[in-house]
């Protein structure tokens, strides 16, 4: 009898979880969703007109997903899938970008008093040299050279990440976000910790000297690989080649720098993988001038 109990009541919770409502808040003009089932999260993309991503200068609603659906990995994979994940992280990877526009605004600023031969204050000093060791730019020069140098490497490392290379990265590292670190570590990059015991081990090495880093949400994940994008070594002529098309008054387009994305891991024919998944899915019409909106 106890046996049979324990079955009813199991099933009464899946059932239960199925007609539930999203755990979401709604504040500032944006949804945050905490947990959601893939239904649920596709009515609300419906509710909100969140039905294509491939638009030139698209508007996409604020709705920020804090982790993949709860049933992510028992939906069959086809490609209405790959367009909902597709949806999932667009507006996390634009609101990364924002946080990026942010900052990269405070250089500018400075940058346009230093041109015009206006003193610079203290505060502005500190940011210039607090964002420098963020994003690794560094030169032992020192006064009006070092000033320079650092505003030229800032001014050349802060800038928006394409968000079709962004999305594709994530879905060759994660298998469309069903992957072990994807559900239970919020990370979309592969990202290693190393001599700690804090993360997730990996499963194919005892010894492992690493362990996979855990995120909060798929937001801090997203925001941690576009400051490595936007500051290691790897990256450099990834870097350059953006800015080049900053130069011409351009978005950085992914179809065009994924030739620079040899050394983003060592997974075999990552570069082609992230290139193909671009291409496929019309990813590269999300760099064209995208924007977030505030839903009412």
């Amino acid at each position: 009898m106890a046996k049979w109990l324990k079955i009813f009541l199991l099933c009464m919770c899946v059932v239960g979880r199925a007609y539930a409502e999203p755990v979401l808040e709604k504040r500032s003009g944006a949804i945050y969703v905490e947990s959601a089932t893939t239904a649920e999260v596709e009515k609300l993309f419906r509710q909100y007109h969140f039905d294509e991503y491939k638009e030139p200068y698209g508007k996409y609603p604020r709705i920020y997903l804090k982790k993949m659906p709860d049933d992510w990995k028992e939906i069959p994979e086809n490609k209405a899938k790959h367009r909902t994940f597709i949806r999932i992280l667009l507006p996390l990877v634009l609101k990364v970008n924002e946080a990026i526009t942010a900052e990269r605004a405070l250089i500018e600023n400075i940058n346009n008093k230093y041109v015009n031969n206006i003193a610079l204050s203290e505060d502005e000093l500190k940011i210039l040299e607090d964002m420098a060791v963020k994003y690794d730019v560094f030169t032992r020069m020192k006064g009006d050279t070092r000033t320079a140098l650092l505003l030229d490497g800032l001014l050349t490392n802060i800038d928006i990440l394409p968000p079709s290379i962004m999305i594709a990265s994530a879905a060759a590292y994660t298998d469309w976000g069903t992957s072990r670190l994807a559900m239970q570590a919020n990370s979309l990059y592969l990202e290693e910790v190393w001599y700690t015991d804090e993360g997730l081990k990996p499963l194919n090495d005892e010894n492992a000297d690493y362990r996979y880093k855990v995120y909060s949400s798929l937001e801090e994940s997203i925001a941690a690989h576009a400051l490595k994008m936007n500051s290691h070594i790897n990256y450099d002529y990834f870097r350059v080649g953006r800015k080049l098309s900053r130069d011409i008054n351009r978005p950085p387009y992914g179809e065009q720098l994924t030739v620079h994305m040899l050394h983003d891991n060592n997974m075999r024919n990552i570069m082609g993988l992230i290139d193909y998944t671009l291409v496929h899915y019309g990813l590269a019409k999300t760099d064209y001038f995208p924007q977030l909106v505030d839903v009412e």
